[in-house]
């Protein structure tokens, strides 16, 4: 059993080598027809993955920006969903998270003190075990990841709570995860604010896509998903990347109108990746311009930091609730954006 600290704390670490060593086992021994404890890979998603609609309907899904947990939000709009559902004799429903994942190992750095939602995640639950476990018969390995993959966990059990102190819960829960990297440190222009690269831009939108995809693929029709590609792991310009995600969802021709609703849920509601980049800037030039090389890229965690920022930038959890206020999508429906094809917004 971890030990607590004063505060009622424990260590990351301490929490990982319990689950490691006592939870994964017994969900594989005792649990695995239950919670198949396995997971696929799909390497080029938007490519091969043939997606059937399921309505004629192009109108946006709902969609919700909050704070919490974004596991826990998961589980709870899978339990309300199930509950209607059920009533009516229909089936369970269950609610995907898509992670930002650690494209070289299974939960990255989650048995050290690495404080990324997924290392967060794997220490709660079996995600560690499901990603290095393909489906028999599918593949050898899952990792790397390629660049526009990704992996699905289906039957991923949970059994702690957040990772302020790992409280055991009363009983388990599942949800399925699809773990996807994202773009780590892209060159930004405009102050941070902008890709500097159309190519880098076009990437994280194909593994967006990707990852949508794959929920579609599985019949999944709700999703929740957390700080994909912000903080100071991976530092995405947020207003772009809220763009985007927003713009996949209301013209790529296979996905809008196949969704219910959205849930975007941000672990730290005052984490300012705006804000982290315009300090990252402010370092750089304050510094001689023969010292100006290297910051961190593939040798660092995949945590997603936080700033509160000194300046004003605002959260990423405001510039998500602002571009996705009903107005701004109406808005933004009335005027189609040029950036797509006319095939996208026709077909």
């Amino acid at each position: 059993m971890p030990s607590s600290s004063k505060n009622g704390k424990v260590k990351p670490s301490e929490v990982a080598a319990d689950t490691k060593r006592n939870f994964i086992p017994l969900v594989n021994a005792n649990f695995s027809e239950m919670f198949p404890p396995y997971s696929i890979l799909y390497a080029r998603p938007t490519q091969d993955l043939a997606i059937q609609r399921h309505t004629l309907n192009t109108r946006p899904p709902g969609f919700v920006v909050e704070a919490g947990d974004p596991v826990a939000r998961a589980i709870y709009y899978g339990a309300m969903e199930s509950q209607t559902s059920e009533a009516g004799g229909g089936p369970r429903i269950r609610v995907p998270f898509i992670c930002a994942a650690n494209e070289r190992r299974p939960g990255g750095d989650w048995e050290t003190g690495c404080s990324g939602y997924e290392e967060k995640l794997c220490r709660r639950s079996n995600l560690s075990a499901t990603l290095s476990t393909p489906w028999p018969n599918t593949t050898t390995s899952n990792y790397p990841i390629p660049s526009e993959g990704g992996i699905l966990s289906d039957s991923v059990v949970v059994c702690r709570g957040p990772h302020e102190r790992y409280e055991r819960l009363d009983r388990w829960y599942d949800l399925p995860v699809v773990s996807v990297p994202p773009t780590r440190w892209p060159k930004l222009k405009d102050n941070g604010t902008k890709y500097s690269f159309s190519q880098e831009r076009d990437m994280i939108r194909e593994k967006i896509r990707g990852a949508l995809r794959i929920c579609l693929y599985n019949n999944y029709h709700r999703v929740v998903i957390g700080d994909f590609g912000l903080g100071n792991g991976h530092r995405n310009p947020p207003r772009e990347m809220a763009e985007i995600w927003r713009d996949v969802f209301l013209f790529d021709p296979d996905l809008r109108g196949q969704f219910h609703y959205i849930v975007f849920v941000f672990d730290d509601p005052y984490q300012s990746t705006s804000q982290l980049i315009l300090d990252e800037l402010n370092k750089k030039s304050k510094k001689p311009s023969s010292s100006r090389s290297g910051g961190r890229r593939s040798g660092e965690s995949s945590g997603s930091g936080s700033s509160r920022g000194t300046t004003g930038a605002p959260t990423d959890l405001a510039i998500f609730e602002h571009v996705f206020h009903p107005a701004e999508i109406e808005r933004v429906l009335s005027r189609p954006d040029p950036r797509y094809g006319l095939d996208m917004i026709t077909t």
